[in-house]
Formats: structure tokens, C-alpha cells, sequence
């Protein structure tokens, strides 16, 4: 990628409709960094939502699930496997982008996507990390949080 031309300072996610976000929503934090010719969101996660009663999160992912724009699409993720409670980790989605066929603003639609994972009351460590095996013995449960859209400019890739 290079060296990044600057990142954004960071601000706090939020979710598209306040009255359906789940009580299980943790805290996210949003960083773009520009580079000549990608772009790429660092969702910081923190396991701190009252809804998750102590328990681990897995697969946590930052998702650019459209984009209003052609010049600028996603081509990698880079989820967090397991946030455990009160702890931060990182994810991360890269998206390819053609500033200068950038036509005004690019709005993308994001999401967060993780499971709530099942946790041994002894141990404290996660019971599965298996989808398959979590939907079908209901040990987790996948969520998919709609997050405000990101509004993208061609400026934004200037130096």
C-alpha cells in the first residue's frame, strides 16, 4: 500500500437506527487511513456493551457492505477472532480506490458483524469458535449492526 498519505482522526461509530441497535452493540471506533490508492477503515472494538453480561465476542468484522461509488470498493478484511470482556482489538477493512474517478462523494453503508459467544463459567474461555457448531447447538449468536454511512472525498486522498 505505502506509506499513508494521513488518517482521519478517530471518532465514535454509531449505529444507523438508535432505537434497533442491539444491546449487545460494543463501542466503535472509527480511523481511515488514506493511501494513494486505497483506503483503510480501523474499526477499534471494545467488549464493553451492559448486554453481553462478561462474555467473548468472535469474528468481529468491519464491513463496507456498499458503496455508492464504483472508484472506491472493498477488497480485504481483517477481523478480530475473540474480544474478550473489557478489552479492545482491532479490525480492519481495506477498500480499493480510484480518487481521481472519485465523482463528488463516495456514501458507503457499513456494518459490524460478530457472534456472542458462550463461555465456560470456570474457565472463561470461549466454548466454540465454530459457526456451524454454535447455530446448531446454540452456544452463540450472530449479529449484523448497521452503522451511520461514512461519506468518502477525492480530497481525502490528497496530500
Amino acid at each position: 500500500l505505502g506509506e499513508p498519505l494521513h488518517s482521519s482522526k478517530p471518532y465514535r461509530a454509531r449505529p444507523a437506527h438508535a432505537e434497533s441497535a442491539s444491546p449487545t452493540l460494543p463501542e466503535v471506533t472509527i480511523i481511515k487511513h488514506f493511501f494513494p490508492r486505497h483506503l483503510v477503515i480501523q474499526a477499534k472494538v471494545t467488549n464493553s456493551a451492559p448486554g453481553l453480561n462478561g462474555r467473548t465476542l468472535g469474528n468481529v468484522s468491519f464491513v463496507v457492505a456498499e458503496s455508492s461509488d464504483e472508484a472506491i470498493m472493498p477488497s480485504a478484511q481483517v477481523p478480530v477472532k475473540a474480544l474478550p470482556p473489557k478489552s479492545t482489538g482491532s479490525a480492519w477493512c481495506a477498500l480499493a480506490a480510484a480518487p481521481q474517478r472519485l465523482d463528488g462523494t463516495a456514501v458507503l453503508t457499513c456494518e459490524l458483524r460478530y457472534s456472542v459467544l458462550a463461555v465456560d463459567t470456570t474457565t472463561g474461555a470461549p466454548l466454540s469458535f465454530g459457526g456451524g457448531t454454535m447455530a446448531t447447538s446454540g452456544l452463540g449468536r450472530a449479529y449484523v449492526e448497521e452503522l451511520q454511512d461514512m461519506e468518502i472525498h477525492a480530497a481525502h486522498f490528497a496530500m
